[in-house]
């Protein structure tokens, strides 16, 4: 699990260009199960200066010694191709690493246009590992899964990352989902409205890539139980509910697009993969379910190709 708090904006000193902080009260969560892809997500997050030059994006910066791990890890993924090793499950919550990354996008895609000023998102995460979806099912009473729980009762939104590819697992996630959400209507913590968004990721995948500016339509009908899920918590008035698609490596070619990806497995659990041509990286969707997590509001942009 992956997670997101949001940072107070730079000092006027400190940063000289006008800049428009948005989302100052968000608190953020990212869960995933484990092969989901967090940690490449994040990675290829903090590595934004290589991305496309046409995005709303301007710039993630890492900020600190933490965010330089994630460059390095960056650098494994998108240089060398390597797969990532699991982030530890043994892991102390007060010893997971805690990286800070400031997205800023460009003026001209904002709607404060033609004023100066940048869109700023600064955000702090934690890495947890995988399981702690799975242990909702499986587990009770165990103290490093109440401490997850407690944690995502403080969040106003959630992001639930899951591999596109592992719709097999859909009764699995529905019944996880369930029963974190009668955690979040159990918990004492007031939040004003929680904001939830699935993010189906590995969508380089062919058979994800066609519909990946339909994310809603993709994950119903991959998702069904799951969606359904959150759909009716929202119509109870639990929340809102979004859906997302992203890539964290992209495609190859327009005409004929292949994944950008060289798949080492792929089974009932999803598809694990590695970059195929790092020079030509080119990410999907991966700043969206921030904003809008952040925001309350869909940026038509960062969802373009």
């Amino acid at each position: 699990m992956l997670f997101f708090r949001r940072k107070k904006a730079d000092s006027p000193d400190s940063n000289p260009s006008p800049v428009e902080t948005v989302g100052d009260d968000s608190v953020l969560r990212v869960i995933g199960d484990r092969g989901s892809g967090k940690t490449a997500y994040l990675a290829s997050l903090a590595y934004w200066p290589n991305a496309n030059a046409e995005s709303p994006v301007q710039s993630v910066t890492p900020v600190g010694e933490e965010g330089q791990e994630l460059i390095d890890k960056a650098r494994d993924i998108l240089e060398q191709g390597l797969e990532l090793e699991p982030t530890d499950l043994n892991a102390d919550i007060d010893e997971v690493k805690d990286y800070t990354l400031s997205i800023t996008l460009k003026d001209r895609f904002s709607w404060l246009k033609g004023s100066g000023k940048l869109v700023r998102l600064n955000v702090s995460c934690k890495d947890y590992a995988g399981e702690f979806f799975s242990d909702l099912l499986y587990k009770s009473g165990d103290a490093r899964l109440e401490d997850y729980l407690d944690d995502c009762c403080l969040a106003s939104g959630l992001l639930f990352l899951i591999d596109g590819t592992s719709h097999r697992k859909d009764g699995e996630y529905a019944m996880g989902m369930e029963k974190l959400l009668m955690e979040l209507d159990r918990s004492d913590v007031e939040v004003q409205r929680r904001r939830i968004g699935l993010v189906l990721s590995k969508c380089e995948q062919s058979e994800l890539w066609v519909n990946r500016h339909k994310p809603e339509k993709l994950a119903k009908a991959r998702f069904p139980k799951l969606s359904g899920q959150l759909e009716t918590w929202s119509k109870l008035g639990g929340g809102s509910v979004e859906y997302f698609a992203t890539s964290a490596f992209g495609i190859l070619g327009r005409q004929y697009p292949e994944p950008n990806s060289r798949r080492l497995r792929k089974s009932r659990e999803g598809t694990t993969s590695v970059i195929k041509k790092p020079k030509r990286w080119r990410p999907f969707g991966l700043v969206s379910p921030i904003y809008w997590l952040c925001t309350g509001e869909r940026h038509s942009e960062l969802d373009r190709d």
